[in-house]
């Protein structure tokens, strides 16, 4: 049950993500930019894990497909770095 909540909870920080940023982007053009891009990769790279990568059941869990989860992974967290440095340009002070 914990697996699958994870599952379903990434794309929608994403999601979630990917919209604050849209609106940020009217207000802070670069810190906006910054989230929607992070956003953008973030929910890219988790969509297609769970849609591709992810085995539920009868999937084995081979070399190949723990490369390719540590790819999506590493995707996902660019994204979120990413975003965090949206988040902290749009937080400063002009």
């Amino acid at each position: 049950m914990i697996a699958n909540f994870g599952l379903v909870v990434r794309p929608v920080v994403g999601l979630l993500f990917l919209i604050a940023g849209i609106l940020l982007w009217k207000r802070a053009r670069a810190g906006g930019a910054l989230i929607t891009i992070g956003a953008v990769l973030f929910l890219g790279a988790e969509i297609y894990g769970v849609a591709v990568l992810r085995p539920f059941v009868g999937r084995p869990f081979d070399d190949a497909w723990r490369e390719q989860i540590a790819t999506v992974d590493t995707a996902a967290t660019l994204g979120l770095l990413v975003s965090a440095v949206g988040l902290l340009l749009n937080s400063r002070k002009p």
